[in-house]
């Protein structure tokens, strides 16, 4: 999940204060717990939530993949970063944070949030 909403989703799907993330993970969870209870991973949807694979779960793997994606981007795939307007054949093949600076500046904000908060947490 934290690979495709950073590499794939336009622009306008995703916000600064993380909030339209957390709707596509909502949604994502409610169809998961239907399937977990479809295919018998679990008894119900409480029990999913209760004791499978609990929402907070699902945030706190979301972050740490997020904070993986923000490692290997930094480190590795802005070095061939193309701003464009307009999409070309040759962007077919690039992630969005190598071709949009408003995925860019939602990335790096992103990112410095979710550090914030982990190292509240620490900090506690």
């Amino acid at each position: 999940m934290a690979h495709h909403i950073c590499a794939a989703v336009q622009p306008h799907v995703v916000s600064y204060d993380g909030q339209k993330e957390k709707a596509l993970l909502d949604y994502y969870y409610a169809c998961l717990k239907d399937a977990l209870v479809k295919h018998g991973a679990a008894t119900s949807e409480k029990d999913v939530e209760d004791a499978v694979f609990p929402r907070e779960v699902l945030q706190e793997q979301y972050d740490i993949a997020f904070l993986d994606t923000c490692r290997m981007v930094f480190a590795y795939a802005w070095s061939r970063w193309k701003p464009e307007t307009t999409p070309s054949a040759s962007s077919l093949n690039r992630n969005a944070y190598n071709k949009s600076l408003h995925s860019v500046l939602w990335f790096i904000t992103r990112c410095s949030a979710i550090l914030d908060s982990r190292e509240k947490e620490v900090n506690k």
